[in-house]
């Protein structure tokens, strides 16, 4: 199967190498749900080549590829007991798989009632269809999971469109590591941006695709904002923001089931958004930018890679980016 539907990127200190996972669904355009062990030949002039050393199948419990319709893997992280978590908008919202893509652990029952990511379209609750769980990452010392959404669920309000914006929940879990489940222990509230760009052709959306945490309270949150270029589904612009977001000073929604009932909405103080990049700056066609790790660092300062998901289609492309921090903003 082609090389493509990357959704997340992790950096492996230990081994050197880069894991990123494909949002393939076990269909005979998209193959079996997998992923890539990466090596990258990067320095401070760029990025030479990258190199597909390995690629695994992910299993389920029977130690077979996951039929279509239970695997939509969108995020990804490697545990502190050399394992992978990975988020899914299908099936189970989190699961723990080894490092060849054995089934470990189903961890669906960390999260609250109400959060269902296979609701039915006239459920109440849960997540519109293909609009949950995108973003993943521990804090650097791995006391903490951070799983980001990547819109509004339907309890909480509208997705994101050229009018409003849409309130999206970050989650803040305890990692405890072993065998002992991750705690939930805060909610936010994050405001995806309104969409800034309107298609002609009808299909406009903005959404949380990725994070990447820096400390306890703060990291970096992915925004990407998808228009239909022509007539179809095939054919997209992409407008990608990186946004700077702090939790520290943010309302702990934990307790809250729905945000559209809470009649004083300016008592909840909200994540704390501020630019940090914007790919317009950089490239005219960024694409679907889903995945974001930090790298080794290269004189002595801190690097950001960033992919982009194909979405198996051909006017879409699969691209690596490398930022360099050199002004040690990423602290």
């Amino acid at each position: 199967m082609p090389f493509g539907g990357l959704s997340a990127i992790r950096w492996h200190e230990g081994e050197q190498r880069f894991y990123a996972i494909s949002d393939s669904r076990n269909t005979p355009a998209e193959g079996k749900p997998r992923f890539y062990k990466l090596k990258i030949d990067l320095s401070s002039s760029g990025i030479k080549d990258v190199i597909v050393e390995q690629q695994y199948d992910l299993l389920d419990a029977d130690g077979e590829a996951f039929k279509k319709g239970f695997v939509d893997a969108e995020g990804l992280v490697i545990t502190p007991e050399n394992q992978l978590l990975w988020s899914s908008e299908a099936g189970s919202p989190l699961r723990k798989s080894t490092l060849t893509g054995k089934f470990v652990e189903d961890l669906s029952a960390i999260f609250p009632e109400g959060y269902s990511v296979d609701s039915k379209k006239e459920d109440p609750e849960g997540f519109r269809s293909g609009i949950s769980w995108e973003g993943l990452s521990f804090t650097p010392d791995n006391h903490y999971l951070y799983v980001a959404a990547e819109g509004a669920l339907k309890q909480d309000g509208p997705l994101a469109s050229p009018v409003n914006s849409s309130p999206a929940r970050i989650l803040k879990f305890r990692y405890n590591g072993g065998d002992k489940k991750p705690q939930l222990e805060k909610s936010f509230l994050y405001n995806v941006d309104p969409v800034s760009h309107i298609s002609k052709f009808a299909i406009n959306d903005n959404g949380v695709s990725e994070v990447l945490a820096l400390n306890e309270n703060k990291l970096l949150v992915v925004e990407r904002s998808g228009r239909n270029a022509s007539e179809g589904f095939n054919d997209w612009d992409f407008t990608v923001k990186v946004w700077l977001a702090d939790t520290a000073a943010s309302t702990n929604i934990k307790e809250i089931k729905s945000l559209a009932q809470v009649e004083k909405r300016s008592i909840i103080q909200p994540v704390v958004k501020k630019l940090l990049i914007d790919f317009s700056d950089v490239t005219n066609a960024p694409d679907c930018i889903e995945g974001v790790t930090f790298g080794p660092m290269i004189d002595g300062k801190k690097t950001l890679i960033f992919v982009s998901d194909n979405n198996f289609q051909p006017y879409q492309n699969t691209k690596f980016y490398l930022f360099q921090d050199v002004n040690d903003v990423l602290k």
